[in-house]
């Protein structure tokens, strides 16, 4: 074994290292099986990121991995580019030798370098690299009979492979306005048992819905349904058919962004909200680029203002994350954004200011968890610029 400070990070090539990366990934959270399925579906043919992500050998044995899976995130009207984390591996071997720091902070830098604003990733010990809570895991449940259908459920059918690129096409005008959600396609290469997906079209032929629904992992006699798209009615007439048919006990949704159609729907009847909340894993989200990310911000700043108390105010507000800060210019309902400007309106927040910029749940919410430092008028100014936005990521584009 290789002194510690020998193993340097290195940028993974694709025909060289991919079968060692399948083969690290299989064996540490499949019993060293489904090489081939991390090889052709997760990390070959997706969105996987092959500049930014990092592996780290020991001679010629693969001891670490830290993957980057790149998309653009929806932000209300704008995007940002997101690098999510995935199977981030160290050899039993090697570990606690500070080996995935040292690759977490080479990407970074990487990313950073490569036009990224944030990097998003699900999991635990990240909270020392920089990452805090994103959104929580939200689950409705309830039952058919509160949602009678007053009409027959649309002729629907399992939809195939081949016609993933037109779901894909449906998916992303449905969920145009879904803070949290990728630009599809990312996975490019779909394994046929992952569909689930039970598809209708309108008189011409084209596409008019779906629901992606299977059983639940921990719960196999309840049918989770994880996306849809189309009239949330219809949706619900095909859900209930599929119920009846498979012998389900209970019914839920899973991983639907808080504006769906669906979502909405049910919250005009009877329904149970779950709001999973975790200390130190779950989702959660790491500044990139405060400046770049501020920049893309700054025409939702703008439409925020308008029916604000700041509408026409002149001053900044300063946010401090402790690697880095930026200033927020606001002059008569314009907004800039700067590195360095003297404000005595500061909001000083470390890794949780990422919260803000996803609006990851209400301001005044964010600020009493993190016990942040508000001057001025930091506060009543993040109340007016960073609104809840509820971002969920759908189930199908998780790395």
């Amino acid at each position: 074994m290789s002194t510690n400070s020998s193993c340097l990070p290195v940028i993974p090539n694709q025909p060289a290292h991919l079968r060692l990366m399948g083969q690290l990934a299989a064996d540490a959270f499949s019993g060293g099986q489904y090489v081939d399925a991390y090889c052709d579906n997760y990390i070959g043919n997706s969105h996987y990121d092959w500049d930014v992500s990092r592996l780290v050998f020991d001679g010629g044995k693969l001891i670490h991995h830290w993957g980057v899976w790149g998309y653009q995130m929806r932000l209300e009207t704008v995007q940002l580019k997101v690098g999510g984390i995935g199977a981030v591996v160290t050899h039993p071997d090697y570990r606690k030798q500070n080996i995935m720091h040292r690759a977490a902070q080479a990407s970074f830098d990487a990313m950073k370098e490569d036009g990224y604003d944030l990097s998003i990733l699900r999991g635990r010990h990240y909270v020392k690299m920089g990452y805090a809570r994103a959104w929580n895991y939200v689950t409705y449940r309830f039952k058919l009979e509160d949602f009678p259908v007053t009409e027959p459920a649309p002729a629907y059918q399992p939809l195939g492979l081949e016609h993933v690129p037109e779901m894909d096409a449906l998916y992303n005008r449905a969920h145009a306005d879904f803070t949290g959600t990728a630009i599809r396609p990312t996975f490019y290469n779909k394994h046929p048992e992952d569909l689930c997906v039970h598809a209708w079209r309108d008189a011409a032929g084209n596409l008019a819905g779906y629901v992606h629904a299977a059983p639940a992992e921990e719960e196999p006699k309840t049918l989770l349904c994880l996306e849809a798209a189309g009239d949330p009615r219809q949706c619900l007439a095909v859900l209930a058919e599929l119920f009846e048919r498979d012998g389900y006990e209970k019914i839920a949704c899973f991983t639907l962004p808080h504006l769906h159609p669906l979502l909405q729907h049910l919250r005009k009847g009877n329904c149970i909200a779950e709001n999973r909340y975790f200390d130190n894993s779950g989702w959660r989200v790491r500044i990139i680029n405060l400046h770049a990310t501020l920049t893309k911000l700054a025409p939702l700043f703008e439409k925020r203002l308008e029916n604000s108390q700041f509408a026409s105010w002149t001053g900044s507000l300063r946010l401090d994350a402790g690697e880095q800060s930026a200033t927020i210019q606001l002059a008569d309902g314009n907004v800039a954004v700067s590195d360095e400007t003297p404000t005595p309106h500061v909001l000083r927040g470390g890794a949780e200011i990422a919260r803000f910029l996803i609006g990851s749940d209400e301001p005044d919410e964010i600020i009493r968890k993190a016990e942040m430092e508000c001057s001025g008028l930091a506060q009543p100014l993040a109340r007016a610029l960073f609104p809840n936005l509820y971002p969920m990521l759908s189930h199908w584009d998780e790395y």
